[in-house]
């Protein structure tokens, strides 16, 4: 398999394993690596053999979120246009839609962080399972950035997401079970074998009884307004970044490097 690929595929014993392969950026969401999953997802899904597919992270990181350089694009100025930002929102959110609608389960094992966009990925698969080396959070809130795909509240629970989505703090692996942020917590070497157990698991249930459950389990959150609620929600995180702090965030990105907005991103109160 190519070095360069940045997801990394292969399937065992009815399972598609996906393993997201930018180590040295902790994985983070690129367009490219989008684009790439969303491939890999439907072609597991096509595949016969596959009765659930599981993505983890390579690295120390599941993932860390979107890729702050590229976040929002970028125009002339380079601080992103709302016509930048709706752009790139139609080239990144059908990914958490084709997800969430795959007729196989989905199950996420998180090798470490799982921040921002990464976390939105780890909590739109059906099962989360959590080494306990991972940690999740929504920095991005602090440099005015609003959550792409709102999935928290479905999850974890209106409380919780208000909690973590106020103050953009990360929390621990024991901290997000307790919670309902994830399935259960294992030791850091076991939970690949984990992940794979709970397919050998869906693997005694009828695959159609599967795609059925799951269908049905989906329009309970439709119910609940989770279709409008992550549509919306796209749309006010690209406006976000026209408020004084999101366009703060960007000017330093353009003249001091990312790093340098990260850090006023976590470290500077604002108004």
């Amino acid at each position: 398999m190519s070095d360069d690929r940045l997801v990394e595929y292969e399937i065992a014993d009815g399972a598609a394993i996906l393993r997201l392969n930018r180590p040295e950026k902790k994985n983070a969401l690129s367009e490219a690596l989008v684009v790439e999953l969303a491939d890999a997802v439907e072609a597991a899904e096509e595949a016969d053999e596959v009765r659930a597919v599981v993505i983890t992270g390579n690295g120390d990181a599941f993932s860390s979120g979107y890729d702050l350089s590229e976040s929002g694009g970028t125009n002339d100025g380079g601080t992103p246009t709302v016509e930048d930002g709706l752009e790139r929102q139609q080239r990144v959110l059908p990914l958490f839609t084709t997800i969430h609608e795959l007729t196989v389960p989905v199950i996420a094992a998180v090798n470490g962080a799982a921040l921002a966009g990464g976390s939105d990925l780890a909590l739109t698969c059906d099962i989360t399972i959590g080494s306990e080396r991972a940690t999740f959070g929504y920095p991005g809130v602090r440099m005015g950035g609003l959550s792409l795909s709102l999935v928290y509240p479905f999850v974890i629970g209106i409380k919780h997401a208000r909690e973590l989505l106020y103050t953009g703090k990360t929390i621990d692996a024991e901290e997000a079970e307790r919670i309902g942020m994830v399935n259960r917590t294992v030791p850091h070497d076991e939970l690949m074998d984990e992940a794979l157990a709970e397919v050998e698991a869906i693997k005694k249930t009828p695959g159609a009884t599967v795609q059925i459950t799951k269908h049905m389990l989906n329009d309970v959150l439709e119910m609940q307004g989770y279709r409008p609620a992550v549509r919306n929600s796209g749309y006010l995180a690209t406006l976000s970044h026209q408020t004084g702090p999101g366009r703060k965030f960007f000017e330093i990105r353009e003249e001091e490097g990312v790093g340098a907005a990260i850090k006023w991103m976590n470290e500077t109160e604002k108004r």
